[in-house]
């Protein structure tokens, strides 16, 4: 009898706790870094309804071209969209719903703190806005390389990140955009491995032998 499993999706929480540790050690990072470039970041966040408004209407755009990235037929972005879900199905664990929300804040948080908090932060003691927020998206995109494309494509995320938060002044706007894209991009990724991996199942994984 087939038991309708696929090899696809291995489930290691060791690689999951391993992902999480390293998002973590950005928010290490970020404070550590604080401290040397005299950027507190405590003073740039504040509870503010309007600020977390701002922030969700941000996940508006990303969703819609996340939508068209996962429904274009360009053979590069084709290309580029199967290999990318290939990635996260053989990452080594599920993406389960509590994992999913657990990644998209600890990214969230911890990345915000160092790229915008701290990063764009400082670099705008000393430059135009517009140069802080590019410098630190090159950064940002560098970070996030697996491929030339995977990194410009983050590096654009963070450019949209970095205005909104030049918007507000408040990191709790970018946090709201970057965890609330990426819960949605991790969900919807989630489903297309799924798709990926019924697709590879062999016809009768379902029927006794």
């Amino acid at each position: 009898m087939s038991t309708g499993k696929s090899d696809i999706g291995a489930d290691n929480p060791k690689a999951l706790i391993l992902a999480l540790a390293g998002t973590a050690l950005i928010g290490v990072a970020a404070f550590g870094l604080s401290i040397l470039t005299n950027t507190p970041l405590a003073p740039q966040f504040q509870w503010s309804l309007a600020d977390a408004s701002i922030g969700f209407i941000g996940v508006v755009p990303l969703t819609l071209l996340l939508w068209w990235f996962m429904s274009t037929r360009r053979p590069t972005l084709a290309r580029f969209r199967s290999s990318q879900i290939d990635f996260f199905a053989n990452i080594g664990f599920r993406f389960t719903v509590p994992r999913v929300v657990l990644m998209a804040l600890f990214a969230g948080v911890f990345e915000e703190l160092l790229f915008r908090g701290v990063i764009q932060t400082a670099t705008a003691k000393f430059t135009p806005i517009i140069i802080a927020i590019i410098l630190s998206n090159l950064i940002f995109g560098a970070v996030h390389w697996r491929t030339a494309l995977y990194a410009l494509i983050a590096g654009l995320v963070g450019i949209w990140i970095g205005v909104l938060f030049a918007i507000t002044g408040n990191l709790l706007t970018p946090i709201v955009t970057h965890a609330v894209y990426d819960l949605v991009a991790l969900f919807v990724t989630a489903r297309a491995i799924e798709a990926q991996r019924k697709t590879k199942m062999p016809p009768d994984s379902d029927i006794a032998d």
